[in-house]
């Protein structure tokens, strides 16, 4: 039988609250003895405490559920309000940073960087083991055991920031590198708790995401590091010019001491401080176990910087070059990319040669600077008490004129005598040394014979100085250059106010190794090379007897030197004369180039016709649209510098198009050649052999027929060898050079341009507001020594070979000159005894000869003539 369940029991039948009891076990007395009423009340004394115990733990449980809940339900909605527009990590997989562009010179030295961010990106194989971890010793100790975040480290934080609640004291950080580079790439500098809780999700997902390499490639090559300077590749050429692979542990402990406050530990500004926190950096590393103590002791006892290098060097004078560069990859690849994409530019620039080109022209712009304007006196005035140093301070104060050199100095005359003056100078400022050290040389009388004063009408030269006194005085602050040899020995220098250019290319290939666009890119970016229209004076005049060799007209033909008029059809006379300002008769045409002689130039213009001219010019390039009147066969119309040289660069190439280039090629960040400068083909280079030379092929249309232009270049050779240019020529006569000097009216521009096989170059000099070089200042005077020196010093290595004689040319001995003559011409323009031209025009008449003969002038020139005739009158042309 099952036992039963009872439902009530004593007390009335009441229930004991408990829902009944139990069942009893059998053979038990089913009757309770009595109990002690006392006893009772003092159970239900207890029974009550307990269960208002019961009560509030239970309580307290449920409160400590509903806030863990609400905690959880709040927490979830502030995680989700604060990460509600965070950034997608997406962009990190294929991070392209801006990176900078370098531009090499043909040796591989660096030209110049172009850049928003100097950044030079080195992928993380290539970054050495132990500048990695002074890193990490340095920022982020836990960094490959932390999950994106260091708990820890925020603890550490967060417990330090509580201490020093009030105290003013900057709260410190606790950023893992992960989340750095979440700060630096997706959400910026703002520091408040919204960012720090969006800059630890997003670094706890890129690590997720991510390796560990790939977000310490990003952050070495991320981080901003001064100087400009973002990345360690960067950061190493700025402070050590040196490849990572060549940094020292103090060098790797110097970059890593950078990244907490780059100004702050600025090793020029603060080097105190720079060289304490490099030294924490080394101990962290020995703590770290990536060095030994030894090495940490070694490194300690390195200096902060080995030099002052700031950047890395560049090849000098290279500015106009550097800039004509940038233009042209603008041009081609756009702004952004140009200095954002990391380009490798490859160029044709020859830096010795550049040295060369810069230090002629500045030479040949220094001497007519003296022998025309003297000395125009000292850049400032100080005080100056003998015996003191007083001076130095006040030097340093005072602002170095624009276009001084890097090699000039600005020193304060200290005392004078007769024959000598004591000059003090500083060296150039350091960084750490504001004024640097102080120097004493000694300015000799004997160097300073040229520093003569304007006269009282301000145009002639006064007597040469017979006393230092003449010179200087003490307190003048004048420009030096130190005596090359000489530790006390200086010289006296000033900035001319005339200008000039120089372009050297090679003729083959078109290719620039070099260009100087004026005394200093420092003064002026204004590139007188490609961007200053000037006049190229008789330098056109080449164009001219090209085109008369085209038309057959051989080099011996006679054309007449004497008075040419042309009677203007809207009123007026255009009557040049000649620079000699005499008349030699028919001569033959090469002895009229040679000698450059204005009127039997204009007598060929117009046997040929103006129109015929036109198109060789601009066949060749000179000009888009050259106008139709007799001016502008003496060179009175506008041109560049690289426009005539590339001319120029044609003519020796035998009428073949030539095509200057600045640059080789380009590689993109990847190394994928995007860019070639105009192609050059070989028939054989597939299958070489040292039995036949490469067969080349140079692009470029032919312009010219090679026999006219040969014709050209042998009385081109001629202008060498016995007319303008026989200055320029001086020891070059066994290279064989062929070249032009240009004058313009009123000596206002002086040219030379001449070339070999293989060199060109071509020279101007003048003043940036045109006005007179001074009577008879040509351009054989003023820029053939120019020219002499660059091409001596561009020859010196290259082969000694003619130009090459194309079929269908003999040379031919025409007293005592050898000349080249067509061995099959077609019929002669004109005939031989044409001297003045014919054709048609409505222009009005060319008188020549002694004025009893008089021709029509070239057709279609009327219209422009008519309305040009005080142009004609003003703009006389070439001289010389």
């Amino acid at each position: 039988m099952a036992p039963r369940t009872v439902t009530g029991g004593g007390n009335g039948g009441r229930g004991n609250g408990s829902g009944g009891k139990p069942p009893r076990e059998p053979g038990r007395d089913d009757r309770a003895p009595r109990r002690d009423p006392r006893a009772r009340a003092q159970k239900k004394r207890r029974g009550g405490a307990g269960l208002i115990a019961a009560r509030t733990v239970t309580g307290l449980f449920a409160l400590a559920a509903l806030l863990v809940v609400g905690g959880g339900v709040g927490g979830y909605a502030a995680f989700r309000y604060y990460t509600a527009d965070l950034p997608s990590i997406d962009g990190l997989r294929n991070y392209q940073p801006p990176v900078m562009s370098r531009v090499y010179a043909s040796d591989m030295q660096l030209v110049s960087e172009l850049a928003t961010e100097r950044r030079i990106y080195t992928p993380f194989a290539d970054i050495p083991p132990l500048l990695a971890q002074a890193f990490i010793s340095a920022e982020d100790q836990n960094y490959w055991h932390h999950p994106g975040i260091d708990p820890a480290a925020i603890l550490r934080a967060g417990v330090t920031d509580i201490m020093h609640l009030g105290s003013g004291h900057r709260p410190i950080g606790a950023s893992t590198i992960t989340q750095q580079v979440a700060k630096n790439i997706l959400l910026g500098n703002q520091i408040n708790f919204a960012r720090k809780v969006q800059e630890a999700v997003l670094a706890v997902r890129i690590d997720r995401a991510m390796t560990k390499q790939r977000v310490l490639e990003i952050y070495l090559n991320e981080i901003y590091l001064g100087e400009q300077s973002y990345g360690v590749t960067a950061a190493a050429a700025a402070y050590f010019a040196k490849p990572l692979e060549q940094l020292t542990v103090a060098e790797d402990a110097m970059l890593a001491s950078l990244p907490k406050a780059p100004n702050n530990y600025d090793p020029y500004k603060a080097p105190q401080a720079a060289m304490t926190r490099r030294n924490w950096v080394i101990d962290r590393m020995a703590n770290d176990g990536a060095i030994t103590q030894a090495q940490a002791a070694a490194a300690k006892a390195e200096p902060l910087l080995a030099h002052a290098s700031g950047r890395p060097a560049t090849v000098p004078g290279a500015g106009y070059f550097a800039d004509a560069i940038r233009q042209q990859l603008v041009a081609l690849f756009g702004d952004k990319r140009t200095t954002d994409g990391g380009l490798v530019v490859h160029t044709s620039l020859d830096p010795a040669l550049q040295a060369a080109a810069e230090n002629s022209l500045r030479r040949g712009l220094m001497e007519y600077d003296r022998s025309h304007d003297g000395w125009r006196g000292p850049v400032s005035h100080i005080t100056v008490t003998p015996g003191t140093d007083d001076w130095q301070p006040q030097l340093g104060k005072v602002t170095p004129p624009g276009g001084m050199l890097d090699n000039w100095r600005l020193a304060v005359v200290l005392s004078t005598s007769p024959l000598k003056a004591q000059l003090g100078w500083l060296t150039p400022n350091l960084r750490h040394t504001p004024l640097g050290a102080a120097n004493i040389g000694t300015l000799s009388l004997s160097t300073v014979r040229w520093a003569r004063h304007a006269g009282n009408d301000g145009a002639n030269l006064g007597p040469a100085p017979r006393r230092m006194a003449d010179v200087v005085t003490p307190g003048d602050v004048v420009m030096i250059e130190p005596t090359d040899g000489s530790a006390t020995e200086v010289s006296l220098r000033q900035i001319p106010q005339v200008q000039g250019s120089l372009v050297t290319m090679d003729p083959l290939t078109g290719r620039v190794l070099a260009m100087v666009g004026g005394w200093s890119y420092g003064l002026s970016q204004f590139n007188r090379v490609t961007q200053a229209q000037r006049q190229p004076g008789s330098g056109f005049k080449p164009l001219v007897y090209l085109t008369a060799m085209e038309q057959n007209i051989p080099p011996d033909a006679s054309v007449l030197d004497a008075p040419f008029v042309v009677n203007m059809a809207g009123g007026g006379q255009y009557r040049p004369g000649n620079y000699e300002d005499d008349f030699l008769g028919p001569i033959p045409i090469h002895q009229a180039l040679e000698q450059s002689i204005n009127l039997a130039t204009l007598h060929l213009a117009a046997r040929v016709g103006l129109p015929a001219v036109a198109k060789t010019a601009q066949d060749f390039g000179v000009v888009d649209k050259m106008p139709l009147i007799y001016p502008a066969v003496l060179g009175a119309m506008e041109t560049t510098m690289m426009k005539l040289a590339t001319a120029y660069a044609g003519f020796s190439q035998m009428g073949r198009q030539v095509t200057p280039s600045l640059i080789d090629r380009v590689e993109d960040n990847q190394g994928n050649v995007i860019y070639r400068a105009p192609a050059i083909t070989c028939a054989n280079c597939d299958q070489p052999s040292p039995d036949h030379a490469p067969a080349l092929t140079y692009s470029g249309a032919q312009i010219a027929d090679p026999q006219s232009t040969y014709q050209l270049v042998t009385m081109m050779k001629g202008v060498m060898l016995r007319g303008t240019g026989r200055v320029a020529d001086t020891g070059l006569a066994a290279w064989q050079p062929a070249g032009k000097t240009g004058t313009t009216e009123d000596f206002q521009d002086a040219w030379f341009t001449g070339f070999t096989p293989t060199r060109l170059t071509s020279v101007w000099v003048g003043f940036d507001n045109p006005q007179s070089l001074g009577d008879n200042e040509q351009g054989a005077t003023v820029a053939g020594p120019i020219w002499n020196r660059v091409m001596t010093f561009a020859l010196k290595d290259e082969p000694q070979i003619p130009f090459t004689m194309p079929s269908g040319i003999t040379l031919r001995d025409t007293g005592g000159i050898s000349e080249a003559f067509k061995t099959n011409p077609g019929p002669m323009a004109g005939g031989v005894a044409a001297e003045a031209g014919v054709s048609d025009t409505n222009a009005g008449d060319v008188t020549g000869g002694d004025g009893n003969a008089s021709v029509p002038a070239a057709p279609g020139t009327g219209s422009t003539a008519s309305n040009t005739g005080g142009a004609m009158d003003n703009a006389v042309g070439g001289l010389y």
